[in-house]
């Protein structure tokens, strides 16, 4: 577990759970008393409060599934989560025909991605266009990219430190605190992108 404070989470869920039990089983009982008593398969009085037991039931299970599944990180307080910038040189790869910094593959279907693999510190690496770019050329920075707060001057700096060839990684992380213990996200990492800039596109090798 990355955070106590998960615990505020799975202990709501348990309670809900509870609740649902408690639910159907009152609903079956004051059905069964009504019929018993007063001879009745069905009173308003009965149908109002089953209605009020299971609107409160479902209020609490939107919030919390909302809460836990559904949270759009990117709308959230900046309060609530932690974000690190960290840099890191590419490893160029030498090969007889091409060298390159990044391997390009395209996927196929209706929605294809595309998926980049690199080196950086003797490691292999790999993501997808869904958490990442690869920005080539004169600009640090394409569309994609700049949905993040990138400090400009310090890119500017790394293309003259390390020839237009490194990896920004932006990585938010959920903070510790009981707001995101009830969506059981606290200390958890909430998003990853990665910038992958090469000098031209003559460094990058695609593969389909």
């Amino acid at each position: 577990m990355k955070s106590t404070w998960n615990l505020i989470g799975m202990a709501l869920w348990l309670i809900l759970l509870i609740y649902l039990i408690w639910m159907v089983h009152d609903m079956r009982s004051r059905r069964l008393k009504v019929i018993v008593q007063e001879k009745k398969a069905f009173t308003w009085q009965n149908f109002w409060i089953s209605c009020g037991e299971l609107v409160v039931f479902l209020l609490v299970f939107w919030g919390m599934s909302y809460t836990t599944f559904f949270q759009d990180v990117k709308k959230l307080n900046p309060n609530a989560v932690r974000v690190s910038y960290s840099y890191k040189p590419l490893i160029i790869r030498y090969k007889t025909d091409q060298s390159d910094y990044v391997t390009v593959n395209n996927g196929n279907g209706r929605k294809p991605i595309q998926r980049y693999t690199y080196y950086v510190e003797g490691r292999k690496y790999q993501t997808d266009s869904t958490s990442a770019t690869v920005v080539y050329g004169k600009s640090n920075l394409n569309v994609q990219a700049e949905a993040y707060k990138w400090n400009k001057e310090w890119l500017n700096h790394l293309d003259d430190r390390y020839q237009h060839a490194w990896v920004g990684t932006v990585t938010t992380t959920y903070k510790k605190n009981w707001f995101n213990g009830i969506g059981l996200h606290a200390g958890r990492q909430a998003d990853r992108f990665n910038l992958i800039r090469i000098p031209d596109k003559s460094f990058m090798t695609v593969e389909k």
